[in-house]
């Protein structure tokens, strides 16, 4: 007999940790983002406001499957909230926030998303659910078709395109598998680097002395950047900053921390923080000193990282969220995250959906007239 109970309180949450990641393995819809790690410390920096909903699913009194799952409050017009419930970590418009989310079913993957949705649906102070940037290897959408008798309506939509490469056994099968352009170019702008510089190395954050120290050297590149561009940049705030420093604590510990640096002569000029995990390599954030830029180091560091995956056995390395120019000289190859929104039944919660819809559409409409008028 299943037992469905809710953890609301952080202490709870807390206490999760040694069980969550195991539960984590038995899913087939896992990343770095459904680690306790990286949600707990999603929470502790960015939850207030929000109430925590995590469902979990018990089954002789051994955890088996998880919905990490938060209640946020929005509105439209000023005027009329409505309440959504949504991925713990699902950033939005924000710039902290995982890249993917989903749900960690375990083995008995329909049922036990069943269960999930109809503890929902009994306790329906909510008016939407949106599962928003599902990843598109994702099962989920494959388990609602076959629920469509127990389960609210949905809407499935493709959202932001996530490039990806998977990694060749050899660093001339990766050059070669590039444009003819930017593998010259790459070749070109290494040596050219190496010729003024005595020394031109990657190191990783050990490298730097201790995570905090190489967290700070990562900032400073990071929004050197940014500023030269007259940008603020992600790490204006010390809120976020603290939040990255905790998630690359706590990953170091378990080994999942890839943060690198392209030295020249032991002086960072560019760096790369990511993530290591199952087999893989996320890359999330770059950073570089615009001194250096007629060198190209943001590719360079790249290059230099992806020839490590290549010695480390990874199997692929995911470019996250957004399609922008420079992942696309690496790889052609992308997926697209999903959109999922259920709404509830209720009147009010169609009389909400309608409201938004409405909203949005004034909005196109204010755009369009600008550009009609321009």
């Amino acid at each position: 007999m299943f037992n469905l109970f809710e953890v609301n309180g952080v202490n709870q949450f807390f206490e999760l940790r040694n069980e969550w990641n195991k539960v984590l393995e038995t899913s087939r819809d896992k990343n770095v983002f459904l680690t306790w790690e990286y949600l707990f410390s999603y929470w502790k920096h960015f939850g207030k406001g929000k109430k925590l909903r995590i469902l979990c699913l018990e089954d002789k009194n051994e955890i088996i499957a998880i919905a990490p799952l938060r209640q946020s409050r929005y509105g439209f017009a000023g005027l009329i909230g409505y309440d959504v419930i949504e991925p713990l970590g699902y950033r939005g418009l924000m710039p902290e926030g995982a890249d993917y989310t989903g749900l960690i079913l375990g083995e008995r993957e329909a049922e036990y998303l069943k269960l999930f949705l109809n503890h929902l649906v009994e306790h329906d102070t909510w008016d939407f659910i949106y599962m928003y940037d599902l990843p598109g290897t994702s099962i989920i959408p494959n388990l609602l078709p076959k629920l469509t008798k127990v389960i609210p309506k949905f809407q499935l939509e493709e959202s932001v395109m996530c490039p990806y490469m998977s990694i060749p056994s050899s660093l001339d099968i990766l050059m070669n598998g590039l444009s003819k352009n930017f593998r010259h170019n790459l070749r070109r702008y290494l040596k050219r680097l190496e010729k003024d510089y005595q020394r031109v190395e990657l190191k990783r954050y050990e490298d730097l002395g201790s995570v905090k120290k190489a967290m700070h050297k990562f900032f400073e590149l990071h929004q050197k950047r940014w500023k030269s561009k007259h940008m603020l940049g992600v790490f204006n705030t010390q809120e976020v900053r603290d939040f990255y420093i905790d998630v690359a604590k706590l990953f170091s510990d378990n080994g999942w921390l890839a943060l690198y640096f392209l030295t020249v002569d032991d002086e960072p000029i560019a760096t790369q923080y990511g993530f290591e995990y199952n087999r893989k390599m996320y890359f999330c954030l770059p950073g570089f000193d615009p001194d250096y830029s007629q060198y190209r180091i943001g590719n360079l560091i790249l290059m230099k990282i992806i020839e490590k995956c290549i010695e480390r056995k990874i199997e692929e390395c995911d470019f996250l969220k957004g399609g922008e120019q420079y992942k696309l000289y690496w790889t052609a190859k992308y997926r697209r995250n999903l959109k999922i929104k259920f709404a509830n039944k209720r009147p009010i919660s169609n009389l909400y959906q309608w409201g938004i819809r409405m909203g949005k559409q004034m909005k196109i409409d204010k755009i369009l007239e600008k550009l009609i008028y321009v």
